[in-house]
């Protein structure tokens, strides 16, 4: 085994090594899923059961923004005017912010963007203020939300909407895809980063990594999802369920665009309402 404190040593930016320390909280759930098995058995493992998720995935984040040149490099890979719009100042929500890692450095770097981040979790919430505070970094307001069901005085309040490693966790991520375009200002866009794999399982599994993403999908994504009474999608949902799910949910096909091989193990999904930003 190879924990989070010898990872950074070893490879302090390697997302594969970092990506497999998750096998240390998640196997030991393997009593607790075993009952989610069994006839009368509980739905699913919550949240509260994997106390090392939220700092786990914020190292992952650091991992992969640290190599892909975040977020400039990011904003810039979704379109130039993406990047300039937030140079000049717009508005941004962040549902399910975790950590915060990916909003900070958004707000850190473009200051005259306004930003507004939220998570189900309260703890993390406070521990995001503070750390925002350390850094001087005041365009964030941090706050507490579910992302099932987006705050009405967020309609139409937002150009913006950036996502990151969560849809596929939600327990009813229908009911957020549904609320994108309502959070949205008249000519709005969206930016949802997943993981990039093939509803098809047969297609899915002649992929080297598929089953380390299934075995922890299976120990915490879909657990997460279900135990919360949701559909339990899973890390592996894939780029074909995704795309059929944001049509059900009202975006059409010429709104959507989905980047991958720029990534290594992720899709980006772009969506525009009206003429975008």
């Amino acid at each position: 085994s190879c924990d989070n404190d010898v990872a950074s040593t070893l490879l302090p930016s390697s997302e594969v090594l970092h990506f497999m320390t998750s096998l240390e909280f998640m196997l030991d759930k393997e009593p607790q899923i075993g009952a989610c098995f069994k006839k009368d058995g509980p739905l699913g493992v919550g949240y509260c059961d994997y106390p090392n998720f939220q700092d786990w995935m914020a190292g992952w984040s650091h991992c992969r923004n640290t190599n892909q040149n975040f977020p400039e490099g990011y904003m810039k890979m979704i379109g130039d005017h993406l990047h300039n719009a937030l140079e000049k100042g717009i508005t941004v929500l962040e549902p399910g912010c975790g950590r915060g890692r990916h909003v900070l450095a958004v707000a850190k770097r473009y200051p005259n963007s306004k930003f507004t981040s939220f998570d189900i979790d309260a703890e993390c919430i406070e521990l995001n203020k503070v750390d925002a505070e350390k850094e001087g970094i005041t365009n964030i307001d941090f706050v507490t939300g579910d992302f099932c069901n987006l705050k009405a005085e967020w309609q139409g309040n937002f150009d913006y909407v950036m996502i990151f490693d969560c849809m596929h966790d939600l327990p009813h991520p229908a009911l957020a895809m549904k609320g994108l375009k309502g959070v949205l200002k008249e000519d709005g866009m969206v930016s949802m980063l997943d993981i990039d794999t093939s509803t098809d399982m047969v297609q899915q599994t002649k992929t080297p990594l598929s089953a380390v993403l299934y075995n922890i999908s299976l120990h915490h994504c879909m657990s997460v999802s279900l135990e919360m009474g949701g559909v339990g999608l899973g890390a592996c949902w894939g780029v074909e369920l995704a795309k059929k799910m944001l049509g059900e949910a009202g975006w059409a096909e010429s709104e959507i665009q989905v980047i991958t091989k720029i990534i290594p193990g992720h899709a980006v999904y772009v969506l525009k309402k009206g003429n975008g930003i």
